[in-house]
């Protein structure tokens, strides 16, 4: 009798935890969840791990298919924090706390053995775009937009590890005027439009 009670708490808490995962996706780690962190100045402490977080894609907008003046020559890969992720794939917006990290990436080689094309160089810049009502309440879809690496001389083994938000004229016009959803290209990521319920 002991036995099958015990057995019963069990298939008990098996249920619950499958109704848990269905409802609110798999457990998200602390440290992955992708929470911004400021230092005492206001400045975003640079996030670690975000290669470890949702890959949403790469996008790239060459030199050389932009008559050789394209504004973001370099692949940008792109990701999302983890529990933002989560709240996407139920949700479909956006959440507040939003992280967004963008690492830019040369265009390396245009050939490969498989034939010519775009073939990523090296890594050349950070940034990132968070969605906080708080301390950006007053910007375009309260989004803040940071560089930890110098726009003009990149180097990415000198990036800085916090960042002042960039002013919103900097970044937001663009994506407020361009971009699909909340400030986001979701136009140009498929992992997030496929996973839109």
């Amino acid at each position: 009798m002991r036995n099958q009670r015990i057995l019963s708490g069990v298939a008990l808490a098996v249920q619950l935890g499958l109704a848990a995962f269905i409802a609110f996706g798999p457990a998200v780690p602390a440290h992955a969840a992708g929470v911004a962190k400021y230092n005492k100045g206001g400045e975003l402490v640079r996030p670690q791990g975000y290669r470890e977080w949702i890959y949403m894609g790469a996008p790239l907008t060459p030199n050389d298919m932009n008559n050789g003046k394209a504004a973001f020559p370099e692949f940008h890969n792109v990701y999302i924090d983890p529990a933002s992720y989560a709240h996407w794939k139920r949700t479909g917006t956006f959440r507040n706390g939003t992280v967004i990290m963008k690492e830019l990436v040369s265009v390396g080689s245009k050939q490969t053995a498989s034939g010519n094309g775009y073939f990523m160089g090296d890594y050349i810049g950070l940034e990132a775009m968070v969605k906080d009502a708080r301390r950006f309440g007053d910007q375009p879809g309260n989004w803040g937009f940071f560089r930890f690496t110098d726009e003009k001389n990149y180097d990415f083994e000198a990036m800085k590890t916090h960042a002042r938000a960039n002013p919103a004229a900097n970044c937001a016009s663009c994506h407020q005027a361009s971009a699909k959803q909340d400030m986001v290209f979701i136009q140009h990521y498929p992992v997030l439009r496929a996973s839109k319920p």
